[in-house]
C-alpha cells in the first residue's frame, strides 16, 4: 500500500490579503445596509412630512369650508329673521292701516247721520256706548255719543240717564253711572249741545258684581220734547274710538 502526502504551504501574506478582503467585504456590505437604511429612513420621512402637509392642507380647506357653511347658515337665518320681521312689518302696518280706515269710515257714518238725517229717524239718539279696561281690576273707561239728527241744528238741552245691568249674589241688580263713576255727580246728566255731546269717564263695579247690559234714556226739552231708549251690551274693547276726528 502507498501512502501519498499532500504538503500545503501556508503563506502568511495571502493569509492577511485574505482577511483584509473579508474584513473589507463585510464593511462594505455594513455599510450598504446603513446606506439603505438610512435612505429608507429619509424616504419615510419624506413621504411622512408629505403625508402630514396634506393632511394638514386638507383640515385647512375643511376648516375654510365649515366656516363658509356657517357663514351662509349665519347669513340665511339673518335673512329669514330679516324676512320675517319685514312680514310683521307689513302685517302690522296693514293692521294699522285697516284700522285706520274703519276708524274713518265710523267718523264718516257719525257725521252723515248728523247731517243726512234722511237716512235715519231725525231728531236724538244716543249713538254708542264704548267701554275699555281701566287702570285697576273692576274699572273701565267709558265714552258716552249722544247726537241730534236734523236739517237745521239748533241748539238741544236734556238729560241722560245709564244704568248697568248685571246680577249680583244671584240677584239682578242695576246701578246708576252715578253710583259707579266719579265723573258722574248726578243721577241725570246735563245734555246741552248742537250737533252732538261725548260724556267721557271711569267706571269701578262693585265686588261680586256682574255686568250685562248698559241701557240708555235721552229726554229733550229743546228744541221740541223727546225721549228715546237703547240698551247695549256690556263690551269691552281695546280702545276707544273717537269718531269726532
Amino acid at each position: 500500500m502507498t501512502t501519498r502526502s499532500i504538503v500545503i504551504q501556508d503563506d502568511p501574506s495571502q493569509r492577511r490579503r485574505r482577511w483584509i478582503r473579508l474584513t473589507l467585504a463585510g464593511l462594505g456590505l455594513l455599510l450598504a445596509g446603513l446606506l439603505l437604511g438610512g435612505y429608507g429612513n429619509l424616504y419615510l420621512g419624506l413621504e411622512s412630512a408629505w403625508e402630514n402637509r396634506s393632511l394638514r392642507e386638507q383640515i385647512v380647506a375643511q376648516a375654510r369650508q365649515l366656516e363658509s357653511l356657517r357663514q351662509w347658515k349665519s347669513d340665511a337665518e339673518t335673512g329669514r329673521e330679516i324676512d320675517r320681521a319685514a312680514l310683521e312689518l307689513v302685517r302690522q302696518e296693514l293692521a294699522e292701516q285697516q284700522e285706520a280706515i274703519a276708524e274713518l269710515e265710523k267718523g264718516v257714518h257719525f257725521y252723515r247721520s248728523l247731517m243726512a238725517p234722511g237716512e235715519q229717524s231725525e231728531g236724538l239718539s244716543v249713538h254708542s256706548i264704548d267701554l275699555k279696561p281701566g287702570q285697576d281690576d273692576d274699572s273701565y273707561q267709558f265714552r258716552i255719543l249722544v247726537q241730534q239728527s236734523a236739517r237745521k241744528h239748533n241748539l238741544l238741552t236734556g238729560t241722560l240717564q245709564i244704568l248697568v245691568h248685571g246680577d249680583e249674589d244671584g240677584q239682578e241688580k242695576a246701578y246708576n253711572l252715578s253710583e259707579l263713576s266719579e265723573q258722574v255727580p248726578d243721577p241725570e246728566i246735563r245734555l246741552r249741545f248742537k250737533y252732538f255731546q261725548a260724556i267721557d269717564g271711569e267706571l269701578a263695579l262693585p265686588a261680586g258684581f256682574t255686568p250685562r247690559t248698559v241701557s240708555a234714556a235721552a229726554r229733550s226739552s229743546k228744541p221740541r220734547r223727546v225721549t228715546v231708549e237703547k240698551e247695549f251690551p256690556w263690551s269691552v274693547q281695546e280702545k276707544i274710538s273717537d269718531v269726532r276726528r
